[in-house]
């Protein structure tokens, strides 16, 4: 009995200990709980901490975005494990919302879907910094309202090698910090001139995520390098001659005017922007030569997401600024641009569908030579912008050969520090903003692909271009089919950028000029041949990779240079043609060249 009695007593004692036991571990995980409450609410960032005397690094950003994800309360899941770099670096990217969706197929049907991409040029921090401080906004629940809205995918480091390559890169037009990261990737490329090659892990990360989320805006975030203004922000849109005519002007016209002009957020701070562009050709710096926007090539994150149907939304905050207020200002810029597609969000939508449905509905009323082309090559023109023959920019008064005058002031380690503008003036100039195509090419209902091909093929796919290959071999008659006569063509010496190179991005790009030709008899297709229908929401960025004579095309990137000599046992045999090389190649030289490319006009043709 007293043994019973013992027993009872220890295992009451046992009890009332474990129960303290879990108390003491409820207590302690609240404490730890409000501990990271406190933290979350008293983090700053690596910037901020330093009181803006330095950038964060990738291994900084990494650990600063799992706390804010650990701590959101489920607004923020971050990915660190997906993507990474040639040299193995991770490149995050945060989900955000208001109960952030695991993933693409999650996503509440209702909401927009907005993907913002930082410092792809890496000394150009500001997005970077201002993302990271909106997501631990985010985390604190500061933006619910908005993101009932919006899903918000976030790449704060989009090139993390070229982040952590520090230096004083941008040092001359860039004062504060001193001490960034590259314009270039790990391998020295510029991620902002890989969208169609895809050459670099950072810019097929960049695709990759468009594909998966499928976007309706698309934003870049930089900062300006050029020419002195009062501007707070310079931006642009898909800009590329062969977008959808009605989504461009949307965005152009509609968009970006609601997200950073008049009645914008950007504007309650006070802040005035200016679509992108320098002064003169070439960044000049001469007023009486126009404010010019950049280049229209695909190869360019926000022309390619044009080219995508989707909207697109380039920032620059001005350089010249002191780092917080550039951060200050990006933010303020996105924030903006998400307040709009949170409201407008059903609208967009609608103005994307329809850009779709266009593009898919060729099979349907066959191909429009008025509208369905490829751009070739195109040249920037002046336009008239909101109804203006001339736009206003905020600059300063010129010096006597016409060039803005900003005068950089030196410390005592020789680096500038500040500028000494001349007086205030507004500028009534031209504005050079649009572009109308030189050398144009009507696109076909279908492209065929030899099917030796592969990584030109591998390339589209990953690009989400839809195709087929051919299961059996078919015949085509003459009139039925395009092939591309060769008249000449480069592989260094190239003018890119309005700048004759001998490489460029690493490549010496073949330019070729030529003409499509009619068929002089029937042909046989052999099965397994590749086919890529224009009929589809990429129809317009397919065309313009498979068109030979495209600046930006696959034949210009190199992907068919084993075509360029007589190749038997291919569809294209029989349309070799005997060019002699332009100069500018490693030696003049004549051959016999062909790329195994067929245009077919319409679709009826390949059933």
């Amino acid at each position: 009995m007293k043994g019973k009695s013992m027993k009872k007593i220890i295992s009451i004692i046992l009890v009332m200990a474990m129960g303290v036991f879990l108390a003491a571990c409820s207590t302690q995980k609240k404490e730890d709980s409000a501990d990271k409450t406190v933290k979350l609410e008293e983090l700053k960032t690596p910037a901020e901490e330093s009181e803006w005397e330095r950038t964060t690094s990738s291994k900084e950003v990494l650990e600063y975005c799992k706390t804010v994800a650990d701590n959101s309360g489920g607004r923020i899941i971050l990915d660190d494990t997906t993507f990474k770099t040639e040299a193995g670096t991770p490149i995050p990217y945060m989900i955000i919302s208001d109960k952030a969706p695991k993933g693409p197929d999650e996503v509440d049907e209702d909401k927009g879907v907005v993907y913002v991409n930082c410092n792809i040029h890496s000394g150009e921090v500001e997005g970077k910094e201002a993302m990271m401080i909106f997501a631990r906004e985010v985390a604190q629940g500061k933006h619910d309202d908005l993101l009932k809205d919006l899903v918000v995918v976030i790449v704060p480091n989009s090139n993390p090698d070229g982040n952590d390559d520090l230096g004083k890169n941008r040092i001359e037009t860039q004062f504060t910090p001193k001490m960034v990261g590259t314009r270039t990737e790990g391998n020295g490329l510029n991620v902002n001139r890989d969208m169609t090659k895809l050459e670099t892990a950072c810019g097929r990360t960049i695709v990759q995520l468009m594909n998966d989320w499928n976007p309706i805006l698309f934003i870049d975030a930089h900062a300006t390098d050029g020419s002195y203004m009062r501007h707070a922000v310079t931006y642009n849109w898909g800009l590329n001659a062969g977008t959808d005519p009605e989504l461009l002007e949307y965005n152009r016209d509609v968009f970006c005017s609601r997200a950073l002009r008049k009645g914008s957020y950007l504007e309650s701070k006070d802040k005035v922007a200016v679509p992108y562009g320098n002064w003169g050709y070439y960044y000049s710096g001469i007023v009486d030569e126009g404010w010019r926007t950049f280049e229209d090539y695909a190869r360019y994150t926000t022309n390619y997401a044009g080219l995508r149907n989707r909207l697109a939304l380039l920032l620059e905050v001005y350089s010249y600024d002191k780092f917080p207020v550039r951060v200050e200002t990006q933010y303020e810029c996105i924030y903006g641009a998400l307040k709009v597609v949170a409201k407008d969000k059903d609208e967009i939508k609608e103005m994307i569908a329809a850009a779709d449905a266009r593009s898919k509905d060729r099979a349907k009323n066959g191909i429009d030579p008025e509208r369905d082309i490829v751009a070739l090559n195109s040249e920037m023109t002046p336009m008239p912008f909101e109804g203006k023959d001339k736009l206003t920019v905020l600059s300063y008064e010129t010096d006597e050969e016409g060039q803005v005058i900003g005068t950089r002031l030196y410390d005592e380690e020789g680096d500038p520090y500040d500028i000494e503008y001349g007086k205030p003036v507004d500028y009534e100039t031209e504005y050079w903003g649009t572009f109308v195509p030189t050398d144009v090419e009507t696109m076909g209902a279908y492209y065929l692909i030899d099917n030796d091909c592969k990584e030109f093929a591998d390339l589209m796919k990953f690009h989400g271009v839809e195709m087929t290959k051919l299961k059996e071999d078919i015949t085509l008659n003459a009139e039925d089919y395009l092939h591309y006569n060769i008249q000449s063509y480069t592989s260094g010496g190239a003018v890119i950028d309005g700048t004759a190179r001998d490489e460029y991005e690493g490549h010496y790009q073949t330019l070729v000029t030529g003409e499509w030709a009619n068929g002089d008899k029937s042909i046989v297709i052999p099965a397994g041949t590749y086919v890529i229908s224009t009929a589809q929401r990429f129809g317009s960025f397919a065309a313009l990779m498979c068109e030979p004579a495209a600046v930006d095309g696959g034949v210009a990137w190199n992907y068919f240079d084993n075509y360029f000599d007589s190749k038997d046992g291919t569809f294209r045999a029989n349309y070799s043609n005997t060019v002699t090389a332009e100069a500018g190649s490693e030696k003049e030289r004549t051959e016999e060249i062909s790329v195994p490319i067929l245009k077919i006009p319409k679709f009826d043709t390949i059933k």
